[in-house]
């Protein structure tokens, strides 16, 4: 326990839990906390076999990376350690490492959907603090814990490449250019999309994303010449620079930090009115909320913006009055983490 793992010993530790499989904007968001918080020796537990591991030893960061054992044997030293679970796997062994050690420990929650098992109720009630990354993903958690605070997260800068664009936008004859960004994954509901796509040849669908779905969507999509398919990459800048509009009719959302992404661009949304995204979206004036989800809603939506060019002219300004005001950065986000932190040491 006293080995050069753990050298500094009296100086506060942070614990940051993360055990998602894949690399996405929560994942994004993990990195750049442990990345800009100072003042603490940093630690990181993740999945061995998935992508955020690999991803910060090549970033060179200096965060020490360790096994469930080594961070039993961290959280059992002497010195405080900030247990802080970045995901809803992580939450499950921030409740554990807290039990058996009795160091501080908190929650950050990124969805706004129920929660599935008695298991994920117990470890989020279990710990000193939770964080919901919207105001209505700490609303649903308030019924379970007493001490929530909203902070919001970052979103990052959007990489360009002109070959990428010249291979997928170099001609456009439609009259809009819509985008759905996202995982190929069933809550992000892309099968509404491809029936708008149906209903509006006069539009170009792009569908951006890689995900267990693809093949099916690919299907369903079959024979509607307005739609094409745009894999995974790191070139989302360039998809927004040629996008009129953003689609966003998941099911459920926490934030739907996409959405902020895009307005980096001056790109308006339509949404579902659904999670987070009320909080960002001003309805008519940076984007629009469906009710319910409707397919109607989407349709009477794309319509009105056909018949009213000017006013996506007047919605980009006021997206870009939007952005001027907020402060959707790392540091301001790291910032109030910060704050939470050394509230929670003061209480320990």
């Amino acid at each position: 326990m006293r080995g050069s793992f753990f050298m500094a010993e009296r100086q506060a530790a942070i614990l940051f839990i993360n055990m998602a499989k894949g690399f996405g904007g929560g994942e994004y968001q993990s990195e750049q906390l442990m990345k800009h918080v100072s003042g603490y020796e940093v630690f990181f537990l993740g999945k061995k076999s998935g992508k955020f591991i690999p991803h910060l030893k090549q970033a060179n960061y200096p965060i020490k990376i360790i096994t469930l054992w080594q961070a039993i044997k961290l959280v059992l030293t002497r010195r405080p350690v900030i247990i802080h679970a970045l995901d809803g796997r992580g939450a499950h062994f921030a409740a554990l490492l807290k039990k058996i050690s009795g160091q501080t420990a908190l929650i950050t929650r990124r969805v706004s959907i129920p929660f599935r098992h008695k298991s994920s109720f117990r470890s989020y009630q279990s710990v000193d603090k939770l964080i919901g990354i919207s105001h209505q993903v700490s609303e649903e958690m308030r019924a379970i814990h007493p001490d929530v605070r909203t902070i919001y997260g970052c979103i990052k800068p959007l990489k360009e490449n002109t070959e990428f664009e010249e291979q997928y936008f170099s001609t456009n004859s439609y009259r809009l250019s819509v985008a759905h960004i996202g995982n190929l994954l069933k809550v992000k509901n892309f099968p509404m999309t491809i029936e708008l796509a149906r209903r509006f040849p006069s539009i170009h669908f792009f569908i951006v994303g890689s995900g267990e779905l693809e093949t099916e969507l690919k299907t369903q999509a079959s024979g509607i010449p307005n739609i094409t398919f745009i894999p995974f990459n790191p070139y989302i800048g360039s998809v927004l620079k040629h996008m009129d509009v953003q689609l966003l009719p998941s099911s459920s959302e926490g934030m739907g930090f996409v959405i902020l992404e895009g307005y980096s661009y001056q790109v308006p949304v339509i949404a579902n009115k659904a999670g987070g995204i009320p909080e960002i979206v001003q309805q008519g004036e940076t984007g629009f909320l469906i009710e319910d989800n409707r397919l109607e809603g989407y349709q009477d939506t794309l319509q009105f913006l056909l018949d009213n060019p000017s006013k996506l002219t007047e919605m980009k300004s006021n997206i870009h009055a939007y952005m001027q005001k907020m402060d959707f950065t790392a540091s301001r986000m790291t910032k109030e983490y910060e704050e939470v932190y050394q509230e929670l040491l003061n209480k320990a």
